[in-house]
């Protein structure tokens, strides 16, 4: 059997011949049905330049069956525009962007369950002392850990854990893994997050992560220019489509993490 990078073997954990964990691969049935219960969600991080900037992080809930749906409808039209995959910030200079970024967002409204974003401040994480700091991390971990708490909220309403896939970061994506095994290792975080499954992936691997770009980069390029952008009324404005808006506290997010021995393995310091 073809060996594949392990990020693209998240697309489909349903009715998939491979199933993804943390730097394994195990062969599993191409009928399995293990993730069919559960909901899947989907995260990517977006930010704006660091005076007066914003970090944050969005993303989306689907029912298994509505993530299938999602890419069956997407991938096709994406053939059809002869591009790889979809990156607003890239996208937009197309000629035919207006179109693709219309699409998208019918299509997120016509399939996912609900959209989160969770923001916050450069400067709230650089007036955290340094020797709380390590206890949150990055704004890429602390802005995705948040919205991950906001959609774990809405999952357990529906009494059903959630496999998560959030866009890599070059630069903090080890970082964040680090934090989900450190949640992964501990039964009372697990539940905390209802967390049936979390990694990191790319969005050329698994689609469902372009949906997720589109909403988190529609929202800090609507901070940077002031005003709410065509793409996120597009999502928003006729209310198909719950949305949920938050800020995570630092400050509280490191009293939970030193609750539960959560730590950075990063070297902290002013700058970042």
């Amino acid at each position: 059997m073809r060996a594949v990078r392990q990020a693209a073997l998240a697309d489909n954990f349903c009715g998939c011949e491979r199933e993804p964990f943390i730097g394994t691969i195990v062969i599993i049935p191409l009928d399995s049905v293990e993730y069919d219960d559960k909901l899947h969600a989907y995260l990517d991080d977006s930010s704006t330049p660091a005076e007066g900037g914003l970090v944050c992080s969005a993303g989306y809930l689907f029912e298994a069956s509505k993530a299938r749906e999602f890419r069956k409808q997407w991938e096709p039209y994406l053939k059809s525009k002869k591009i790889e995959f979809f990156h607003a910030k890239e996208t937009q200079l197309r000629s035919d962007s207006e179109e693709m970024f219309l699409k998208l967002a019918e299509l997120i409204k016509s399939t996912a369950l609900r959209g989160f974003v969770n923001f916050l401040t450069p400067a709230a994480l650089q007036s955290l002392d340094l020797s709380i700091r390590g206890y949150v991390g990055s704004g890429f971990s602390v802005s995705t850990l948040g919205c991950m708490h906001m959609m774990a909220e809405a999952a357990k309403e529906r009494g059903k854990p959630i496999v998560y896939l959030v866009e890599n970061s070059q630069e903090f994506g080890a970082e964040l893994r680090t934090f989900f095994s450190q949640i992964k290792s501990d039964a009372r975080q697990v539940e905390n997050y209802a967390m049936a499954f979390a990694d990191t992936a790319e969005k050329r691997d698994v689609i469902q992560l372009q949906a997720a770009d589109l909403f988190a980069w529609s929202f800090t390029r609507s901070h940077y220019q002031q005003a709410w952008s065509t793409s996120v009324r597009n999502l928003v404005q006729d209310k198909m489509l719950r949305h949920t808006m938050g800020s995570f506290d630092p400050t509280m997010m490191s009293m939970i993490h030193s609750f539960y021995g959560m730590r950075s393995t990063k070297s902290w310091k002013r700058k970042r």
